[in-house]
């Protein structure tokens, strides 16, 4: 099978490896497998495309057996369709806007991206994915039928850089985007109630709030407590971390608390529905919903205990091949698109 899949992203993060993951994948099995995104991989990600470099990605010229686009926010379905022309495609959205959100224009129709959504449900040759069965249930209020397949975190990288715990502290590690969806800001809030107790936050990601937070975490007196690590490989966090934490307020099927999982350190996670999916068979691993509760929740970061029970539930939970079981229902979804 002669695969591609179109990344129409301007950014790398979760969508950007869970394609690189599922083309290496292809690869293994003997398929010719290549990513197709609208810059190269070599130089740092442009942040934004105009409407004439998204129609000029989307109307290159591409021979495939199966396109599967992977689209980071739905409102890239338009240049993924076009990029696609009619030919076998699966769609996976990574991410959808939180409930209540305004839905984006898509960037080529410019229509909402609902409406394109409705239109583009009839299309034939087409398997669509969802990441959890909430955004199933959403997508299909929308005329669309998608098949939940869960993300699976990319093979581990070694430590390269590994951060320097400072000593007596419970080491406690978070990788994503500085962004308000994210939540970084309200752990902050939490972990401050917490500051006569021996922790250190630290967090691996850039983004457009790193100002912001750098600010917040000063103003609350935590610039010794918490450090910003930059962009780096997972593993240089967790590999001496005792907690990982994932406060996010949205996420389609989150990376990082996989990773963390995996690396066998337990995470504590805010109560949104990815993470009910996620850690639906390790209870205990959520935060309270009302966030004002977060700071008494955090006691349970200082009793050896708790962690390694918590842990021991989240490794069964992830299973013993999440790779395997993410490649095996997505190349059936290959399978039936070129039936």
């Amino acid at each position: 099978m002669n695969l591609v899949h179109l990344v129409p992203s301007v950014a790398l993060g979760g969508t950007e490896a869970m394609a690189a993951m599922l083309d290496a994948l292809a690869a293994q099995h003997g398929h010719h497998s290549s990513l197709d995104l609208p810059f190269e991989r070599s130089l740092p990600p442009p942040g934004a495309l105009s409407r004439t470099q998204w129609l000029r990605w989307a109307l290159r010229p591409r021979a495939a057996d199966v396109f599967h686009a992977h689209l980071p926010w739905p409102d890239r379905l338009g240049p993924a369709l076009l990029a696609a022309r009619g030919r076998p495609l699966v769609v996976t959205f990574h991410l959808l806007p939180a409930e209540g959100a305004a839905w984006p224009r898509d960037r080529l129709s410019g229509l909402d991206a609902r409406d394109l959504i409705r239109l583009a449900a009839v299309r034939a040759n087409t398997r669509w994915i969802a990441l959890s069965r909430a955004d199933a249930a959403r997508l299909g209020a929308l005329g669309l039928r998608a098949q939940v397949i869960r993300n699976a975190p990319p093979p581990p990288r070694p430590a390269t850089q590994p951060f320097a715990w400072p000593d007596g502290a419970v080491a406690l590690a978070s990788v994503g985007r500085l962004d308000p969806q994210k939540g970084f800001d309200r752990m902050l809030r939490a972990l401050a109630s917490l500051s006569s107790r021996p922790w250190h936050w630290a967090i691996a990601g850039d983004g457009p709030d790193r100002a912001g937070l750098i600010a917040l975490r000063d103003a609350l007196g935590l610039r010794d407590r918490v450090s910003f690590a930059g962009v780096r490989a997972p593993m240089d966090l967790l590999a001496g971390a005792s907690w990982a934490l994932a406060p996010s307020r949205s996420e389609g099927m989150p990376l990082a608390p996989m990773e963390a999982m995996e690396a066998r350190v337990p995470v504590l996670a805010s109560d949104i529905g990815a993470h009910r999916e996620l850690f639906a068979d390790a209870p205990g691993s959520l935060l309270p919903p009302d966030e004002a509760r977060w700071a008494v929740a955090l006691g349970v970061l200082f009793d050896e205990g708790a962690r390694a029970a918590l842990g021991a539930a989240q490794r069964v939970a992830l299973g013993d091949d999440p790779r395997g079981r993410c490649w095996r229902q997505t190349s059936m979804c290959y399978d039936a698109v070129r039936s």
